[in-house]
């Protein structure tokens, strides 16, 4: 990563040419698998859940999380901003914590 002379961090992407930190997260999330009409199940839903429905909603989304070519960097991310809700690189906001908590 570099920065150029405005300030702007940058990472080098395809061809050597510069993409901003500001775009990074775009070019994993437009490869993410969790893409498209399956999204829903990555979060909660607006009314109540029980608990066998949120644990069949979270399986699905890790599911798909595991066939997903940038799972790492999707946690990575939501790792990095501290992500308080849905499921992000296959964990959900429990994990998550309990992965920081580890860590830290």
């Amino acid at each position: 990563m570099g920065v150029r002379g405005s300030g702007v961090p940058f990472l080098a992407g395809e061809k050597g040419n510069a993409v901003s930190s500001q775009r990074v997260e775009t070019i994993w999330h437009d490869r993410a698998a969790c893409k498209g009409p399956q999204s829903a199940v990555f979060f909660p839903p607006s009314q109540a859940e029980r608990r066998d429905e949120r644990e069949a909603r979270e399986r699905r989304a890790k599911e798909i999380c595991a066939v997903c070519p940038v799972l790492r960097p999707c946690l990575d991310y939501a790792l990095s901003i501290r992500e308080p809700h849905g499921i992000w690189g296959g964990l959900n906001e429990v994990e998550r914590k309990q992965r920081m908590a580890n860590v830290g």
